[in-house]
């Protein structure tokens, strides 16, 4: 009996604890409408994801530009450092970033925008010293959005 007690109780824990990272989702709009205010971002639209586990936060970006040439996507990135950095959720949790050419109202949902997603070439990635996937978004980690925001 006494271990029927131990295992209940030990199912009971890591029940509890296995909940304890099931939060709901971040509110990004406040994120979104500090980008909106960077020089050369036209409007943003961030969600979460949780790759493999609900404590594992990403944050994913879609940056609306007017002008999509690759310096303007580094300038783009580079202004956006400082935002992200002082964001509670972006700032400590790895963030994806794509690029859409227009303005956020132009598309009723990130879906629709992703049909639009502009390409760079690895001289963008190799610019700022972070990865890409696709040649369609940029992988940064916290340490990678510190460094840019400091300017190294």
């Amino acid at each position: 009996m006494r271990m029927l007690r131990y295992v209940l109780a030990a199912a009971v824990g890591l029940g509890a604890l296995s909940l304890a990272g099931c939060a709901g989702d971040p509110d990004l709009a406040p994120l979104e409408s500090r980008l909106a205010e960077v020089d050369g971002v036209n409007g943003a639209m961030a969600w979460p994801t949780h790759s493999g586990a609900p404590w594992n936060t990403q944050v994913n970006l879609m940056l609306f530009v007017d002008d999509s040439s690759e310096e303007a996507l580094i300038a783009a990135v580079r202004a956006t450092a400082p935002t992200l950095v002082s964001d509670p959720v972006a700032g400590r949790n790895e963030v994806s970033i794509s690029f859409v050419d227009g303005d956020r109202a132009d598309y009723t949902d990130r879906f629709e925008a992703s049909d639009a997603e502009v390409r760079f070439s690895d001289a963008v990635t190799q610019t700022l010293g972070v990865r890409d996937l696709s040649g369609e978004v940029l992988v940064l980690s916290p340490d990678d959005v510190r460094r840019i925001a400091d300017g190294s």
